[in-house]
């Protein structure tokens, strides 16, 4: 401690610099420099077998992704805000739905045989339709991940919240509480955790239904998305195809992290046991 009663900043930035989060750091560098050696080995067994570079080296793919940066960027940012809407959208109704189903019996029952019958149809099988009537404009692609991101929400949402133990419920009501105050004191907190898991899941299927989406609805693959720019370049140029799928795995992976850091945020009674543990 200095003559002014501060610490010295290298002892407050020690602060961040925990042992567990060094740990994940190298965690992830480790996981990433395997991933790379794995795509090495492939690119260099494809090649041999089909006498064709299909799959790109890492080297030429980094290369092709500062080739292609401005048309790759824009890409980028077309089909980000098209998943991330669609994410809020699906999250936005079908988490409240879901609660409610599985917290109000009577509800339940009405409800559950519909989403019984629904949910198993698969939603890609509506697409073509989706895109005959309504055309291939940015509303009907959000709508399509939307759907398909809706019903696993609710159904994860509805499976939770019936699981809540009934005597948390029950002291809370002993003690006055209102339904709404039920809610939001004992159900979301309950659901939380599981809910966040689920919207993991949903990041890898809201980019596959997103893949499919701008792959069949755009006219433009300049401006049409990374699906529709991967479709373009996937036969005659796979190296600019693999980029757009790089660009994919790079969407996906900041939406884990964005989660992951909400899941810290409002679930801090879950890391703090993990770490008292």
């Amino acid at each position: 401690m200095n003559g002014n009663g501060r610490r010295p900043r290298a002892r407050r930035s020690r602060r961040w610099l925990k042992p567990s989060t060094l740990r994940q750091i190298g965690m992830y560098a480790l996981s990433a420099l395997i991933l790379v050696a794995l795509w090495e080995i492939a690119s260099v067994v494809i090649e041999a077998v089909k006498d064709r570079a299909l799959l790109p080296d890492p080297v030429r793919a980094l290369s092709e992704v500062r080739r292609l940066g401005p048309t790759l960027g824009r890409n980028f940012l077309i089909s980000g805000w098209r998943l991330v809407l669609a994410i809020l959208i699906a999250l936005s109704a079908g988490y409240p739905l879901g609660l409610m189903i599985g917290h109000e019996r009577r509800l339940d029952q009405l409800i559950s045989p519909m989403i019984y019958i629904v949910y198993p149809i698969p939603q890609v099988a509506f697409i073509l339709m989706l895109f005959l009537v309504f055309g291939i404009g940015n509303p009907v692609k959000v709508a399509i991940v939307a759907s398909a991101l809706f019903f696993q929400l609710l159904v994860s949402a509805r499976g939770a919240a019936k699981h809540i133990e009934p005597e948390h419920i029950t002291s809370v009501l002993s003690a006055g509480a209102s339904r709404w105050q039920v809610y939001w004191h004992v159900i979301l907190p309950a659901t939380l955790p599981s809910i966040l898991t689920s919207l993991r899941v949903s990041v890898g299927l809201g980019m596959a239904f997103l893949y499919i989406a701008e792959k069949w609805g755009s006219v433009d693959p300049l401006r049409g998305g990374l699906g529709a720019f991967i479709e373009t370049n996937m036969i005659y140029s796979p190296p600019q195809a693999f980029t757009g799928i790089l660009a994919m795995a790079l969407l996906g992976l900041l939406l884990y992290v964005v989660i992951e850091i909400i899941e810290r945020i409002v679930c801090r009674w879950k890391h703090v046991s993990q770490r008292s543990s």
